[in-house]
């Protein structure tokens, strides 16, 4: 590999984990209740829990951030 496409790969995964961590920040302090009116009550250390998880699935949280129309049903 070149230094070039290491370059590259390393600004890719860098620019993708950054809008990550911007989404995970944003889905710990509100967001959540979106999706889960019942995340509203989590403690501030279960949002530091599932901030890695979001972070780096940040794509499959905001499509169901923006598309989930009504609560799960429990």
């Amino acid at each position: 590999m070149s230094v070039e496409t290491a370059s590259l790969v390393a600004t890719v995964l860098g620019v993708y984990f950054a809008i990550g961590l911007l989404v995970a920040i944003a889905y710990a302090l509100g967001a959540a209740r979106r999706i889960d009116p019942d995340a509203g009550e989590m403690t501030w250390g279960a949002r530091l829990i599932i901030m890695p998880g979001v972070t780096g699935l940040w794509p499959l949280m905001l499509v169901k951030l923006f598309t989930q129309t009504r609560p799960p049903v429990s």
